[in-house]
């Protein structure tokens, strides 16, 4: 319960933070209350410097409720070059158990009033040959005047080629009422070639701040 109630003092930092440097587009922050673990994340991404230049961050953590927890954590930033038409190319560094690491990355962002596609494919720069692919899709459409449905997947996949470093699949189905969504949730996890997974499945609520 100790590390419960840490990671929920962490929650109301990160979403002072958030609430702060919201602006168009919105900032997602969602929290999952799922079987195993209590999970967070939010997605920051804006365009600065007279829309040349594009910051992009996702941070999301799991703090598991068993009293030997397997916590994990994720932290990863980057800084682009606006090329035009969604595309963006830049450097960023991630922070992750084991360590941290500095990547150049593309990025391919496609929105609509009912569709968001993010595509980020990057490569490690430590030395360690290491490629990964960030993936996310979500589609909200209108059921009537009050309420969208929302559907949400997404996708990570980090390899040196000949492992499967680490990778996760996250699901989202729900609804949607002015800005805020809520509804059914499931994530599958995946370490060290499938050596160590986990899944959690529970319910979601998600709020984006402007």
């Amino acid at each position: 319960m100790k590390e419960i109630k840490k990671y929920v003092i962490l929650i109301m930092i990160f979403i002072c933070c958030v609430k702060i440097m919201a602006q168009n587009p919105p900032v997602p922050v969602e929290i999952f209350g799922g079987h195993r673990a209590l999970s967070y994340q939010h997605v920051i991404n804006k365009t600065v410097f007279k829309e040349r230049f594009n910051f992009f961050n996702i941070t999301s953590f799991d703090a598991e409720y068993k009293e030997d927890p397997r916590n994990v954590y994720l932290i990863s930033s980057m800084f682009s070059y606006n090329i035009g038409k969604g595309f963006s190319a830049g450097v960023g560094g991630e922070i992750q158990r084991p360590g941290a690491f500095v990547y150049v990355g593309g990025q391919y962002a496609y929105a609509t009033d009912q569709l968001l596609l993010v595509l980020f494919p990057s490569v490690n720069l430590n030395g360690h040959r290491q490629y990964s692919q960030f993936a996310m899709l979500e589609y909200r459409p209108k059921i009537n005047e009050n309420y969208k449905a929302y559907i949400k997947m997404q996708f990570l996949v980090t390899t040196d080629f000949d492992n499967y470093d680490r990778g996760y699949q996250q699901f989202r189905l729900g609804l949607q009422r002015e800005n805020i969504q809520f509804g059914l949730a499931a994530n599958f996890d995946q370490f060290n070639s499938n050596a160590i997974t986990t899944n959690n499945f529970g319910v979601f609520i998600r709020t984006l701040f402007f």
